[in-house]
């Protein structure tokens, strides 16, 4: 009876002692969530080293968190340290496979270092994962390594497929513009400027695009429009400097 008791009471005492040590393990993980979160919100003002600071406090605390893996790889690539970025972006795809986000951002990595292959990779995964919640923003990466590779059909097939499911997505339509102005199709280059600029009215490189566009096929009075627009909105910028230029003065 007495031993029955003692095991009774030993196995009551291995309870609380886990119960204490998973309490102990999500404080900890709550505190490394609490510094990460301060480190992004620097980030956010514009102060990425303090932010990097910050992450790497809280990876340090929790280093199997694959989310502060990423945010340490963003915070890293946005320094321009690309070799530290990359580290952490495969470390959190270790810690989670199922992770589009980071294929696709590790995708954009590749394009800063001009490896366009390792890139079109990363975000064809990207893609491919069902779970990911914006495909689009991998479709229209994938349509800029194209254009740098010199796949021009293949990069307007992504950005159009990202168009698909996102139509308002102005950047993409300026993207697709820039791949017909380079094959020399210049009224559909237009239209691609006109669509980014119906559904982003004030945007800047959109006018300027299109500004020039039609300069390029003469069209002088239409053209001198878009560029008065981009300084208008850009005054002291470089679009607008460029708009300034082109239209002398």
């Amino acid at each position: 009876m007495l031993k029955s008791k003692a095991i009774f009471f030993f196995i009551c005492l291995l309870a609380i002692c886990m119960g204490c040590a998973g309490n102990k393990d999500l404080v900890i993980k709550k505190k490394a969530r609490a510094k990460a979160d301060l480190g992004l919100i620097y980030i956010q003002h514009g102060n990425l080293r303090a932010g990097l600071k910050k992450l790497i406090e809280a990876e340090k605390l929790d280093p199997e968190n694959a989310d502060i893996q990423h945010e340490l790889a963003l915070a890293n690539k946005d320094l321009g340290i690309h070799g530290k970025a990359l580290v952490h972006f495969k470390k959190a795809l270790v810690l989670r496979k199922e992770f589009p986000d980071a294929q696709n951002n590790m995708g954009t990595l590749y394009l800063l270092t001009r490896e366009w292959d390792l890139a079109i990779e990363c975000f064809k995964k990207a893609i491919g994962n069902v779970t990911y919640g914006t495909p689009h923003f991998a479709y229209n990466n994938l349509g800029l390594a194209y254009y740098n590779k010199g796949a021009y059909q293949k990069s307007i097939n992504s950005y159009q497929k990202a168009l698909e499911i996102s139509p308002s997505y102005s950047i993409c339509y300026c993207n697709l513009g820039l791949v017909y102005e380079t094959i020399n199709r210049w009224e559909k280059a237009i239209y691609a400027y006109k669509k980014a600029i119906s559904y982003y009215p004030e945007y800047p490189a959109a006018h300027l695009s299109l500004g020039k566009c039609l300069l390029r096929i003469g069209k002088k009075n239409e053209a001198a429009k878009e560029l008065r627009r981009t300084i208008e909105l850009d005054p002291e910028g470089p679009f607008g400097n460029e708009a300034r230029s082109l239209s002398g003065g």
